[in-house]
C-alpha cells in the first residue's frame, strides 16, 4: 500500500462525455491512484489509473527535453489538447512517429483502437505521404517511422512507400499489421524486405484461438504463427504486440512470454498495451476493467514463475514516468531469460549507462534503431566460454527479448500533464504532428476529438 492516503496533485483532464478541458486531481484511495474531476454539465468522475502498488511513488519523475522539436507546427489558442501540432506548449520531443497510409482495414475488430473498418476510405497517395515525411523531418528529424492505419498491407504499393521514406533519410521504418497479409503472400513480404523494412509490429493478442474470437472476431492464431514462420523466412525482425483485456488474456501473459522466448531470434520484443477505450470497444469501462501496469508486472513474474521478475522494469524516461515500462533481457544458453536492467540501478550495460547523457527520445530512438532489427549470428564468434561475459555479451547482439507496455490514456483517463511530455507523435495530411493519446482520443459516444485535420465541432470549451 502507499504511504499515505489522499491529494497527490492537481491536473487537467477531458469530461468522457463532452470532451471539454476540465480541473483534475490524483489521489490515492484505500491503497490505488485515481484520477478525480467534475464537469458542470456530466457530473463527477472518479476513475482508477494505478493499482494497490507502492511503485505509483516510487516510479518517480520523468525527464523533460524538448531539444529534437525543430519546429512547432501550430500556435496556442485554445490549450492542449485542442491546439496539437505540435502546439509551442508541448514538452515531449519526438521518438517515434506513427503515419496512417489508410484508414481501412479487411477485418472488422471488436477491439481496435483506431475503429478501422472495410471502408477503405481515403488512401493518402505518394505525393501526399512524401508531405508526410517531409513534416516530419522539419519538424523532427528523420526519427523512426511506423506506418500504421487502419491495415497498411491493404495497400499494394506500400513497399513504394517505405523505399520513399528510405530515400527521404529515414533510418527505421517498421509497419503496424495484424499480419495476415504477410501469412498468406510470403512474395508480398519479400517485396517489403526489400524495399527497406525494418520490424513487423505484429497484433498478437495470445497463443489461443479464444483470445482471438473476442479480440478480433475471428481464429487467428494460426495465422499469427504463420506471419512469424514467413518473417524468419525472410529476416525481418518482429516485435509481438498484444492488447490485454481482463478476464480474456491477462491470465495469459507467461503463455505469451514463453511463446516469444521460442520464437527468439526473429523475434525481438513483446509490446503489451492494457486496454483503453477509445475507438471501439465492446462496452463502456468501470474500474474493473482497467488494467494498470502493476498489474501486468506482477502477472508477469507470477505467471512466469520468477523468470521475470517486477523488478527487472524500469519506467520511461518521460515528463510523467508511469506512462509505461521496459526490461531487456538476453536469452541465455539453458533456455532462460536473463535480465540486463533494474529497477534500483534504472540502467542497463546493454543499453547504455548514465556516462553518456541521452534525452529520452534520443534513447528511444536509439533503442527502436539497434534493438529493432534483423541482426544475423556470426557463426564463428562461438570460442567464448560457455557462461563468460564474453559469451554473454555475444548472444546479447542477437538472442535477446525486450519487454515493454503503455496503458494509452483515454477520455477517463487522460492528464493533460502527462500528455503534454508524449513522445509517439502521429503525423498527418495537414502538416500536423499530433500526441497518439490525443489524436485517437474518443468521448463515451464514439466522437473523436481529432478528424480531419481538426478538432470535432462537438467539443464544448470548459475551463
Amino acid at each position: 500500500m502507499l504511504e499515505m492516503e489522499g491529494f497527490l496533485e492537481e491536473t487537467e483532464s477531458l469530461c468522457p462525455e463532452c470532451l471539454g478541458r476540465i480541473t483534475a486531481r490524483r489521489l490515492v484511495e484505500g491503497g490505488d491512484v485515481y484520477i478525480e474531476k467534475a464537469c458542470p454539465g456530466h457530473g463527477n468522475f472518479k476513475v482508477l489509473i494505478w493499482r494497490g502498488d507502492e511503485l505509483y511513488r516510487e516510479w518517480g519523475i520523468g525527464e523533460v527535453n524538448s531539444k529534437l522539436i525543430k519546429k512547432r507546427l501550430t500556435s496556442t489558442e485554445r490549450g492542449c489538447p485542442y491546439d496539437c501540432g505540435l502546439c509551442p506548449n508541448h514538452e515531449g520531443e519526438t521518438c517515434t512517429v506513427l503515419m496512417e497510409v489508410t484508414s481501412g482495414c479487411d477485418i472488422a475488430c471488436p477491439v481496435c483502437f483506431a475503429s478501422a473498418n472495410k471502408d477503405l476510405g481515403h488512401d493518402p497517395d505518394l505525393n501526399e505521404i512524401r508531405e508526410m515525411f517531409q513534416t516530419v523531418l522539419e519538424a523532427s528529424g528523420p526519427c523512426p517511422v511506423q506506418l500504421s492505419g487502419g491495415e497498411p498491407a491493404t495497400r499494394d504499393d506500400l513497399p513504394d512507400i517505405i523505399a520513399l521514406g528510405k530515400e527521404m533519410g529515414f533510418g527505421h521504418i517498421q509497419i503496424n499489421t495484424h499480419g495476415l497479409r504477410i501469412a498468406k503472400d510470403k512474395e508480398y513480404l519479400h517485396r517489403l524486405k526489400e524495399a527497406g523494412t525494418d520490424l513487423i509490429y505484429l497484433q498478437f493478442d495470445g497463443v489461443s484461438n479464444d483470445v482471438y474470437r473476442y479480440t478480433r472476431g475471428a481464429n487467428l492464431f494460426e495465422l499469427k504463427v504463420q506471419a512469424i514462420e514467413h518473417c524468419a523466412e525472410v529476416k525481418i525482425a518482429t516485435i509481438l504486440v498484444p492488447t490485454l483485456i481482463p478476464n480474456v488474456n491477462d491470465h495469459k501473459i507467461g503463455d505469451i512470454v514463453r511463446f516469444a522466448k521460442k520464437q527468439i531470434p526473429i523475434v525481438k520484443g513483446i509490446h503489451f498495451q492494457p486496454i483503453s477505450y477509445f475507438g471501439r470497444y465492446p462496452r463502456a469501462p468501470r474500474n474493473e476493467d482497467r488494467i494498470t501496469i502493476p498489474d501486468v508486472l506482477k502477472a508477469l513474474e507470477v505467471q512466469t514463475a520468477g523468470e521475470v521478475k517486477v523488478k527487472d522494469f524500469v519506467p520511461r524516461r518521460r515528463k510523467d514516468s508511469h506512462c509505461g515500462f521496459s526490461a531487456f533481457y538476453v536469452l541465455m544458453e539453458d533456455g532462460t531469460l536473463q535480465a540486463t536492467t533494474n529497477f534500483e540501478l534504472r540502467q542497463s550495460p546493454l543499453l547504455g549507462s548514465g556516462c553518456v547523457k541521452e534525452s529520452p527520445a534520443e534513447h528511444v530512438r536509439r533503442f527502436i534503431s539497434e534493438r529493432g532489427r534483423f541482426v544475423e549470428k556470426n557463426g564463428g564468434r562461438s570460442q567464448a566460454q560457455l557462461g563468460s561475459w564474453q559469451s554473454f555479451f555475444e548472444r546479447a547482439e542477437t538472442d535477446y527479448l525486450s519487454i515493454s507496455g503503455m496503458p494509452f490514456q483515454d477520455a477517463w483517463t487522460v492528464d493533460l500533464k502527462r500528455l503534454q511530455g508524449c513522445c509517439i507523435h502521429v503525423v498527418t495530411r495537414y502538416k500536423q504532428l499530433v500526441p497518439f493519446c490525443a489524436f485517437y482520443l474518443t468521448s463515451a459516444s464514439g466522437e473523436r476529438l481529432h478528424q480531419e485535420g481538426k478538432v470535432s465541432s462537438q467539443v464544448i470549451y470548459v475551463s
